[in-house]
């Protein structure tokens, strides 16, 4: 009996020259399992899956037993039993063994078994640099191939993944023939193979490499380059990736004229290396850790997500939010998921220092530049320089860059990558519009529910689930601010003594004393620094004021002593910093102002009044 997997289902028993493969489907595939499985045993289990998957008829061992007993019949295959049928010989048998079947057959009786070997050993050949032998052992594995293998079967899960791997083998098999072929100095006669290989896989990078190589030893750099370049625009399209370093490596060899560039040289293994080893150093991943799970957020996160992993070219999203509302932290949870489309690094810098002071663009760039490679004798210039050489460096490359902290739209263009595979992450201390931005993420205050889950998740204990009132009234001071709802919990893990209404009334206490319960002083000090100087003061005259209950246009002018249309320019300044918010427009067309809730639980440094979500009360002691 012979069997024959390696195309269409062939079986010749005895003498006969003509193929008698069952022709019922399900008979066809018991017989080809049991023929990859041959002198192993095939459970039950393992032919019901290959016939009906996840549902078998109510009849299935007689099923099952009757297309045995067929392929036995017809291919006169002995006992059932396995002991007398092991006894027979060499006589090809199929038997009934520990709740499975066993079909007992030599392995060259087979065409897959023969395959298996041959290119094992032709693997050995050429690692021990015999071309020619290897070359020719493939071939003659190859000529046992007739079409893709079982292509004439039904396949179910087990027969798909066997004739997958068997196809894989094949494919491994005919590359391995023609890098022999390359080491043996065919180029010539393997062009036209190779070009059409590459047309048909233009993401294998194995076959683009083989291709390179031929063009480039039959005097074609120019063809071999722009090979590379197809090669590279396919990855990028299809992969969202970068060639491997094995292949830039190449490409850089054939760039350089490299002219002792063999088939597969060792030089290039090398040079391989070296690039693997280099794009190891120098992908940079600055990004912070995420201080904090998101409550809240799964949208604006899944916005911000969705646009920086978009196949369009030069990706810009910008977070707005107002003081504490956790736009930072956002930024660092949507660049952690969106990084793996950004394999050459993720960039992250704060534009202000732990002193609220700007940080240097120039400085900056360096430390960008030398995340990406770049060697401090090649940083000795001013930012306009440095800039440029960010925007070549990053023009070939898929880095995602994160800017915290902007106070200033004149702050990002020496800041922004320039390939098209890059993107950009924005946040700042005041509204911003970016022209090139394809994502604009706006965030407020969490609703109360958010806002104890937030405090239910940091302080997992029965202070929180033994007192929801007190919770409740701990989570509506915080006013929605997730930066205060962890400045809470914080104190929360730190005096464990502590009940929900303790820290609800230290928080009331504190606030009237002036002081910052809720980290919120140290955020507004710092969007602060976002305000022009005639802004900043008309800032500190308002939040001073007392006897306001609103801050209309009119109101501002007289306690400023400006024209109403400067009032109204100073207003709409604290409106995009995130200080003030203005109102729907009234029946006359003017607008109203109120204060952001962040500002709700500070006093002034001066004799200020306590503010109350969105007005200024009247005057309260100090």
């Amino acid at each position: 009996m012979r069997v024959n997997l390696l195309g269409p289902f062939e079986v010749y028993a005895g003498d006969d020259r003509a193929n008698t493969a069952p022709a019922a489907q399900k008979v066809r595939q018991i017989l080809a399992l049991l023929a990859l499985n041959a002198n192993r045993v095939v459970r039950s289990g393992q032919l019901v899956e290959e016939l009906w998957e996840d549902s078998p008829p109510t009849s299935v061992s007689t099923a099952l037993q009757t297309y045995i007993c067929q392929i036995r019949k017809k291919f006169e295959l002995g006992s059932p039993r396995g002991d007398a049928a092991r006894r027979r010989g060499a006589r090809p048998t199929l038997s009934t063994v520990d709740g499975g079947y066993q079909l007992t057959l030599p392995d060259d009786r087979v065409d897959a078994f023969r395959f298996e070997p041959l290119i094992s050993r032709a693997r050995q050949e050429f690692h021990k640099g015999d071309f020619l032998r290897a070359r020719n052992s493939v071939v003659t594995a190859m000529t046992l191939w007739r079409d893709s293998a079982l292509v004439d079967v039904r396949k179910g899960s087990i027969l798909e993944s066997e004739a997958l791997r068997l196809n894989e083998l094949c494919n491994s098999a005919r590359h391995l023939r023609i890098d022999a072929d390359l080491h043996l100095g065919r180029h010539h006669e393997l062009l036209s193979e190779l070009t059409s290989l590459a047309r048909l896989e233009p993401t294998n990078e194995g076959v683009q490499r083989q291709l390179m190589l031929a063009l480039y030893r039959t005097d074609r750099r120019a063809d071999a380059l722009r090979a590379y370049q197809r090669a590279r625009t396919s990855i990028a399209d299809e992969l969202g990736l970068d060639p491997s370093p094995e292949l830039q490596a190449l490409h850089t060899a054939i760039l350089n004229s490299d002219d002792c560039l063999p088939g597969v040289p060792e030089p290039l293994r090398a040079a391989a290396a070296t690039a693997s080893a280099t794009a190891t150093t120098q992908v940079p991943r600055h990004l912070p850790p995420a201080q904090a799970r998101l409550s809240g957020r799964r949208g604006q996160l899944a916005r911000a997500v969705g646009a920086l992993t978009a196949p369009a070219a030069g990706r810009v999203v910008v977070v707005n939010g107002p003081l504490a509302s956790g736009k930072s932290e956002l930024c660092v949870h949507a660049a952690q998921e969106a990084s793996p489309h950004y394999p050459d690094g993720t960039l992250f810098t704060r534009l202000l220092d732990s002193d609220d002071r700007p940080v240097d663009h120039a400085m900056v760039l360096r430390s960008f530049l030398r995340g990406l490679g770049a060697h401090d004798d090649q940083l000795n210039r001013d930012v306009t320089d440095l800039s440029l050489m960010f925007r070549a460096w990053t023009a070939d490359r898929r880095v995602l860059v994160v800017l915290d902290d902007v106070t200033a739209p004149e702050d990002l263009a020496p800041l922004l990558p320039s390939g098209k595979g890059c993107g950009t992450l924005i946040s700042g201390r005041r509204r911003l519009f970016v022209a090139s931005s394809t994502e604009q993420v706006e965030l407020d205050r969490l609703p109360l529910d958010d806002s104890l889950q937030v405090l239910g998740s940091a302080v997992a204990d029965h202070r929180i689930t033994m007192d929801p009132e007190g919770v409740r009234r701990l989570a509506e001071l915080c006013h929605g601010l997730p930066g205060a709802l962890f400045a809470v919990a914080s104190k929360l893990r730190l005096r464990p003594h502590w009940t929900a209404r303790q820290a609800a009334n230290w928080i009331a206490e504190s606030s009237r004393a002036g002081e910052d319960p809720l980290g919120i002083r140290s955020s507004l000090e710092r969007s602060l620094i976002a305000l022009p100087a005639d802004a900043r003061v008309a800032f500190e005259t308002l939040i001073s004021a007392r006897g306001l209950r609103e801050l209309s246009v009119e109101a501002v002018a007289s306690l400023l002593s400006t024209s109403a249309f400067r009032a109204e320019a100073l207003l709409e300044e604290l409106v995009e910093t995130h200080l003030l918010r203005a109102s729907l427009p009234s029946a006359g067309g003017g607008f109203s102002y109120t204060w952001e809730p962040a500002l709700a639980v500070l006093h002034s440094r001066h004799a200020t009044p306590r503010l109350t979500d969105g007005v200024i009360p009247q005057a309260v002691p100090a």
